[in-house]
């Protein structure tokens, strides 16, 4: 019975925390730019405001988000480096990510650059770890780009 009351009486900070989450907020996607381009795919680097209300950091991993150009499927995209969200804190990130192309892409990216505008889209989830607690957070967001 000890046993049992010192786990509880140890449990419990950690789970008034998880009872303390508060939603991360994107605010703002203040520039996409293309920083490489080739015939497999594309890298981009995405400058995002980010508000976390939270007391503690939160490590974003495993996206799953899907690109999008002029509104056409362009293939899956991929965070290329760890991104650490500052607790408490309303700041510019920037979040470097790319896509090989997949159903054509190329021609899509191609036909658009021609156009002289572009519309790069991306829809998914992504998810939030601080410490054991984990959360999936749905996501859209989608720009113009002109020459």
């Amino acid at each position: 019975m000890r046993a049992r009351s010192s786990l509880l009486l140890f449990c419990a900070p950690l789970l008034a925390g998880c009872l303390g989450y508060r939603e991360v907020e994107l605010r703002t996607v203040h520039d996409v730019r293309v920083e490489q381009l080739d015939a497999q795919g594309v890298a981009l680097r995405v400058e995002v405001e980010v508000h976390n209300p939270n007391g503690y950091r939160i490590h974003v991993q495993d996206p799953d988000v899907d690109l999008f150009l002029n509104g056409r499927p362009a293939g899956k995209a991929v965070l290329d480096s760890a991104l650490v969200l500052d607790k408490r804190s309303t700041r510019r990130y920037s979040v470097p990510l790319h896509t090989q192309f997949t159903g054509g892409g190329l021609l899509l990216l191609l036909g658009s650059a021609l156009g002289g505008e572009m519309r790069v889209g991306a829809t998914g989830t992504v998810t939030g770890r601080a410490g054991l607690l984990k959360r999936k957070v749905p996501f859209e967001v989608e720009e113009t780009l002109t020459r």
